[in-house]
């Protein structure tokens, strides 16, 4: 046998992008390639092995690999197998594993081995559309139910209704629309994920003015303090969407008192929607502005508002940062002035 060519093709299996490997029945690995060590979190094939010399370790959900083995062993083969490991730094990915047992001449099983292909942004992508069609079931749900009930109730029962339980229902059915309106245009803007297509203006406008028309649409009581006088640039209807998605986590979420108050700083403004609440937990923080994340005090949320609202105010060219000053949790978004 030419010696050469059998190196050569020991280092053109080595340097090959496509993570190979090839595990004994009980787990042990018995050769790779660096795209494997790479995947794993490793530098070469030589630290992944003084690391460890099992495949087992990898794997988050033992039952995964004793699944993969059923059906290798049933089958012969096992066909696009996606399954998740976990790599040296605890980071999680996803991968699709192709593999074959190879039986030796007495016909004993003496290895697998195949191949494997990084999903993890196709589990994510798919992950994500399905969180966002739960969000849609779940935040629609509560305001059509009671636009439901309502007109039904008038539709069936309206003569045995005096004019002010009329006015009453007709303003209720009139809220809840106006909920599930602003439901759908936060869903419409975490539906475009990069944002590319959100329609942002620029103007000058009254910031009070969009305050109060938040809260004539909010079912609470808070309280406002600001200068009436005060002007913002960007898009009013972008700013009175940030402000509700604060303000509704705030009535939700936060302490029995609100409020909204808001200052001109230099050329900013800032708007601090304040609750007196508990403060969130400095382990969460840094993730409460991510889609589909919750925190403690949020368990109920999808996790939407807060991602959206930071990201139309970086639109507008502001910001919004929480803080908690012993007494009161504040979300503050801060705007160019106008």
């Amino acid at each position: 046998m030419d010696m050469s060519r059998v190196r050569d093709l020991s280092e053109f299996f080595e340097h090959l992008p496509v993570p190979l490997y090839r595990s004994a029945p009980d787990g042990a690995l018995l050769a790779g390639n660096l795209a494997l060590a790479q995947i794993l979190g490793f530098d070469s094939m030589e630290a992944l092995r003084g690391y460890t010399g099992a495949v087992n370790d990898f794997y988050p959900d033992p039952t995964a690999r004793d699944v993969w083995l059923d059906t290798i062993l049933a089958e012969g083969t096992a066909h696009d197998f996606d399954v998740e490991l976990r790599r040296q730094d605890g980071q999680v990915v996803w991968v699709r594993d192709t593999a074959r047992a190879v039986y030796g001449e007495d016909g004993n099983l003496r290895y697998f081995e195949g191949c494997l292909i990084d999903v993890t942004d196709r589990i994510k992508l798919e992950r994500s559309r399905d969180q966002f069609i739960a969000t849609v079931s779940h935040e629609l749900r509560s305001p059509i139910t009671a636009i439901f009930g309502l007109s039904t109730e008038m539709e069936n029962a309206y003569a045995s209704f005096d004019e002010e339980e009329r006015k009453e229902m007709i303003g209720l059915v009139a809220s809840e629309a106006e909920e599930a309106s602003w439901l759908i245009e936060d869903l419409l803007v975490a539906h475009r994920a990069d944002f590319a297509d959100v329609t942002i203006s620029t103007e000058s406008f009254q910031l009070l003015d969009e305050v109060k028309r938040v809260a004539d649409s909010v079912n609470s009581e808070f309280m406002i303090y600001g200068d009436e006088s005060i002007l913002v640039s960007g898009d009013p209807l972008r700013a009175r969407q940030i402000i509700r998605n604060l303000l509704t986590n705030a009535i939700r979420y936060g302490g029995s008192e609100t409020s909204i108050e808001f200052d001109r700083q230099g050329d900013w403004v800032s708007i601090a929607v304040c609750d007196s609440g508990s403060p969130i937990d400095e382990s969460t923080l840094e993730y409460i502005f991510e889609p589909f994340v919750g925190t403690p005090q949020h368990s109920q949320s999808v996790g939407l508002g807060l991602w959206i609202s930071r990201r139309l105010s970086e639109l507008m060219g502001g910001t919004i940062r929480y803080e908690h000053d012993g007494q009161r949790s504040k979300f503050i978004l801060t705007l160019p002035s106008g």
